[in-house]
């Protein structure tokens, strides 16, 4: 442990400006590369580093990155019109919430797996570039199976048994939620390549700023996605679609194809020769993360076992949060059919759209009063960082007595403070440990009176654990994000079967609060874990 006094490892470390070619990563897609929300890491002031490199412009840099506003503005479709949609297909709501199993399903299998196969690419195109198109372009039919699902149902049944009303509305369903699945996989392809991109092009010393133009995007495309997603399509634009969703799904293709090809076309890649490729096994990365488990630290253990807890508390909102609001919509205003399903939608997106203007807002304001008044104890990062947890506690927990969307909206509004710091405090304690680790090493190495000879076999096994823990500890921790996906799709199913077993017919609200209560214990729960949080100072 090091003086509390002293400054973090994180801000007076300087990396270096390459790696020796031994300890370079095997691949892209290590576990350092991804994690499963769509979020950048976040951005640290870089080193005033010597070195001749010039990296990139700020053009250069905009270019490489719009592709993660393309990349979030579409995954805003899912977010924020997802379940209503679904529902509106007469989808059941516990087969609305196995349909988010493809979430984490996408993101264990495809990022990997498109990894390995980018990264031994030998394409004159480039390494990144022909899998963008390939799966951006099934990314728009995905999207346009989503929007069209009764049309191309109907059409499917037209064509094997002619006139079948019931008929329709089964291949109807069959179509959207294969769709959802497709896209999810698709997009997830895409953000994993677009990541790894912009891994690839800058120098080493620019990554940070890089990450801080990729998170600025996907934050930026965020807002304008839940504001699109607001305003009334069909009567602004009517020729984009006869529906909400029609519209909002042809806006998302035109916004994710005018972003990735701005990037194809601004980002220069070296090809790949084929004596450069990887000679590890395709499937290195599994066995590369699986090995994490065996060796994490206990800070980042201890950190770790917070997350877990806290995304069973996010997921719930992030997956439920606009249904909610818009079936106190239904309750509180006459039903007109189609019409109100839209207007029902659309103020749920409203109200995401103040939580994502707000998540921006913190993401500023709360870091800069971390940073300004670091040593009252109080806003220390463990403070702020169970703070949130109880925040969304408190807030998901009243979704029992709320009943009007104005209250609704003001619960949305205020989790885009604890969502900010979510995205901010847990990868700031995971880069501090991995900095103190990578001085340690160094310091390691520049003794040369060691207890041990270099050359010892635990003296070797130690450099190596210790070489290979820079990558394994992101990717765990991307790990206990992913899992609890799975565990809310699944929970979440049975607390909607249970809620229409116990409450009446006409509450339509009860079982999407129930869970939002679910994902508000659950905080707690992360609440208290925080507190053990070990922190390397």
């Amino acid at each position: 442990m090091t003086d509390a006094n002293q400054k973090t490892p994180l801000l007076q470390h300087k990396p270096p400006v390459s790696r020796p070619k031994y300890k370079r990563r095997r691949s892209s897609f290590d576990p350092t590369t991804y994690n499963s929300t769509g979020q950048s890491l976040p951005y640290v002031k870089p080193s005033q580093l010597e070195t001749t490199d010039p990296g990139l412009g700020l053009a250069q840099i905009l270019g490489l990155t719009i592709c993660m506003a393309g990349v979030q503005f579409t995954w805003t479709v899912e977010l924020s019109y997802g379940t209503p949609y679904l529902l509106s297909l007469d989808i059941s709501k516990e087969l609305t919430a196995l349909v988010w199993l493809a979430g984490p399903l996408s993101g264990l299998l495809v990022q990997p797996l498109i990894g390995a196969l980018s990264d031994k690419c030998t394409s004159r195109y480039g390494k990144r570039r022909p899998f963008i198109v390939v799966a951006g372009f099934l990314t728009c039919l995905s999207m346009l199976g989503v929007a069209y699902a009764k049309e191309i149902g109907q059409f499917a049944v037209r064509l094997i048994y002619g006139d079948n009303a019931a008929a329709d509305h089964t291949a109807a369903i069959v179509v959207a939620v294969a769709s959802f699945y497709f896209m999810d996989f698709t997009l997830n392809a895409v953000q994993a390549i677009c990541r790894a991109l912009i891994l690839d092009i800058p120098p080493l010393w620019q990554q940070e700023y890089a990450n801080a133009w990729s998170a600025r995007m996907s934050n930026s495309a965020q807002v304008i996605g839940y504001f699109v997603g607001f305003i009334d399509l069909v009567k602004i634009a009517p020729w984009l679609g006869d529906s909400q969703m029609k519209g909002f799904c042809v806006v998302a293709i035109i916004v994710f194809c005018v972003t990735l090809a701005i990037t194809c076309l601004a980002v220069h890649e070296k090809p790949l020769e084929r004596d450069d490729q990887d000679n590890q096994p395709w499937y290195h990365t599994f066995v590369y993360i699986w090995r994490a488990f065996r060796y994490l630290p206990r800070p980042i253990q201890s950190l770790c076992n917070t997350q877990f807890f806290a995304w069973m508390g996010w997921f719930p909102f992030l997956f439920y949060s606009t249904q909610w609001v818009s079936e106190i919509y239904f309750e509180t205003h006459p039903s007109d059919g189609e019409g109100n399903w839209a207007e029902g939608t659309r103020a749920g997106s409203f109200a995401l759209l103040c939580y994502s203007v707000v998540s921006v807002l913190a993401g500023v304001v709360v870091p800069a009063i971390a940073s300004k008044f670091e040593k009252v104890w109080f806003l220390s990062l463990n403070n702020i960082y169970t703070a949130s947890h109880l925040i969304v506690a408190c807030a998901l927990l009243s979704a029992w007595f709320v009943k009007s969307v104005g209250a609704a909206t003001v619960i949305l509004t205020v989790m885009g403070i604890p969502w900010a710091i979510v995205l901010w405090i847990p990868f700031s304690l995971v880069g501090e440990y991995v900095s103190y680790e990578d001085e340690q090493r160094q310091l390691l190495q520049a003794t040369p009176s060691s207890s041990s000879s270099p050359s010892s076999p635990r003296s070797m096994e130690d450099q190596h654990q210790d070489e290979f823990d820079a990558g394994m500890i992101l990717g765990v921790h991307n790990m206990y994000i992913v899992f609890p996906q799975f565990a809310v799709a699944i929970i979440a199913s049975f607390i909607f079967a249970a809620s229409d077993a116990a409450t009446p017919s006409d509450d339509e609200t009860s079982g999407v609060a129930s869970v939002l209560a679910f994902g508000g214990l659950m905080a707690l729960v992360a609440a208290g874990f925080s507190r053990f949080i070990q922190r390397v100072r």
